[in-house]
Order: C-alpha cells, then sequence, then structure tokens
C-alpha cells in the first residue's frame, strides 16, 4: 500500500480578492512511496483527489479553489514527487458586494407639455406677521380690453394649445461591477420586471413615487485564460418631485406624484364679453406602476 506526505513547502497560495480578474492559485506536494509504475500512482492521484482533494477552501473568505490538474515526477527508489494545482478564477467569487462603483447625474431637466400658466405668488412680512399674496401668472394687453383667459396657454378658438417647457428632473446613472455569478438569469427577469416602475418606498433620500427606474444594461468580458470577468451593470432613473397643494386656475389642493401625468379639462366662459377657456376640472392619471427597488440589489 502506498503512502503519501504532504511536504513542508506544501499550501503555498496566491488570492486575488473582492473577484478581482486574476487566477486565484493553490498548490499542494507530496511525496508518495510504494509504486514502481507510474499507472497505479495516477489512479491513486485521481481517486484521492476526487474523494478527497478536489477543494480547498480559503479561510474566512467566501474563496473556493478546485483541483485543476496535477504533476507526478518519479524521484527513484519507488518514490515520487506529486504536485496538485489548484486554481479558481476570482471574477467568478460569489461575494455580492460590488467591486467598483461610480455614478454620474445630470439636472438638464424634463419637457412637459402644460396648457395652464402657474400663479405668481408673494409672501409679505409685516409687523402682524406674513402675508401670502396669489396672483395671475398670466399678462394681458392692452390692458382694459384683453379678456383674461385665466391662465390657459395658446387658446386659439376652441382649443388650448398649451406650449413645451423644461421642468425639474435629476437624471442619474449607477455603474457597478459584481462577481460573474452574482449575475443569474433570475436577476435579468428580476431588472427587466422592474423597469418602467417608481419606487414605492424611499429611495436614494427621495419620497416615495418619486424615482423612475428607466432600466439597466450590463455588460461582461470573457477569455479562454482567466475565464469570466465580473459583470458591469448600469442602473438608470429619473427623479421628479411629488406636488402638493397645486392650484389650476381656481382649482385648488391637486396632489400629484412625480411620474403621475395631470391634465385639465376646459370649459366655455366669458370674460369681457369675450368666449374664453377656463379650467373646469383636473385629472391626475397613474401612468406607471410602483416597484419595490430592493430587487435592485443596490441598497436604498
Amino acid at each position: 500500500m502506498a503512502t503519501w506526505v504532504e511536504d513542508k513547502s506544501s499550501r503555498s497560495a496566491t488570492i486575488y480578492r473582492l473577484g478581482k480578474k486574476a487566477a486565484s492559485t493553490m498548490r499542494r506536494s507530496y511525496k508518495v512511496f510504494g509504486y514502481t509504475d507510474d499507472t497505479p500512482l495516477h489512479a491513486d492521484c485521481n481517486q484521492r483527489i476526487t474523494g478527497q482533494l478536489m477543494f480547498w477552501q480559503y479561510p474566512g473568505a467566501n474563496v473556493q479553489l478546485r483541483a485543476e490538474s496535477y504533476t507526478v515526477d518519479y524521484l527513484g527508489d519507488d518514490a515520487w514527487h506529486v504536485e496538485i494545482q489548484y486554481e479558481k478564477v476570482g471574477a467568478d467569487a460569489s461575494e455580492p458586494d460590488p467591486l467598483k462603483r461610480s455614478r454620474s447625474f445630470d439636472t438638464s431637466g424634463g419637457t412637459q407639455h402644460i396648457t395652464q400658466a402657474l400663479d405668481n405668488v408673494t409672501v409679505l412680512t409685516g409687523r402682524t406677521g406674513t402675508t401670502t399674496v396669489t396672483q395671475s401668472g398670466e399678462r394681458r394687453y392692452p390692458p382694459s380690453t384683453a379678456p383674461s383667459m385665466n391662465g390657459a396657454i395658446g387658446v386659439d378658438g376652441s382649443s388650448v394649445n398649451g406650449v413645451d417647457i423644461v421642468v425639474p428632473a435629476l437624471t442619474w446613472t449607477e455603474t457597478y461591477d459584481v462577481p460573474s455569478t452574482y449575475v443569474t438569469s433570475g436577476y435579468i427577469r428580476g431588472l427587466a420586471g422592474l423597469t418602467g416602475s417608481v419606487n414605492n418606498a424611499s429611495f436614494r433620500g427621495f419620497d416615495a413615487g418619486e424615482v423612475l427606474f428607466v432600466g439597466c444594461s450590463g455588460s461582461q468580458e470573457w477569455d479562454e485564460e482567466k475565464g469570466n470577468g465580473p459583470w458591469t451593470l448600469s442602473f438608470k432613473f429619473v427623479a421628479s418631485p411629488n406636488v402638493t397643494n397645486q392650484k389650476i386656475g381656481d382649482i385648488t389642493g391637486v396632489e400629484k406624484k412625480g411620474h403621475e401625468y395631470l391634465w385639465v379639462r376646459y370649459e366655455d366662459a366669458v370674460s369681457s364679453n369675450d368666449l374664453v377657456k377656463r379650467p373646469r376640472s383636473v385629472y391626475v392619471n397613474r401612468v406607471y406602476r410602483d416597484g419595490n427597488f430592493s430587487g435592485l440589489g443596490i441598497g436604498s
């Protein structure tokens, strides 16, 4: 029966942490005594590696190396030197923590079509306290004969044409490098399901309903020598503020979440003996479903 004795210099290792795209390696070396031929030695090597020495667990971290190859050298007098090489591509580690992250933002704003002018609000401070004065955001020329449109924009006969304006909107992108095993088909399906949804809870300091998840793009590199590299994931968001107590024409108390759609129904009215349009009712429609952004896996 052969005898295996592990060398003192055995178990030297090079470990690449946090999923760096490089090979983590370790070797174990043995002196084997009792074989006059290499054929039974190879059979013994394969049996031991498969049954006892297939994996080596790096202490204190979720890094597991696998026996990928072994070498055999004859030393003479029925003695052999066997060295087992263990390897694991660091990028295949399963740590969920991102390996790298970057963020970019753009406050250029979004475009919104409006049909009603904003009121001018002035806060006056006096000895007895403060007074809020609200005036129409509409100016007419000549003032004495031009009929009031009650803030309606672009009134032309029976229609209110409105105008496209820039409204507050923040777009930003978050980019993460994550281990290759972190991105599964189920995770990708989850991202697709959350695309086009708004946050149902506070996210990145914004209230529920203010952040729209536009989508995520991902890319990964692979090469024959090092295998799968980390995934690069880019998450895209748009933030728009929730609005409360908005006044449209003479209609007050309008509430609208950041990505809901607001539109105005007008009716005929008379101003200075002219037929004009004024807001009759305001509608706020929910056009995006709520989503649980914890499914993105990037925190809140």
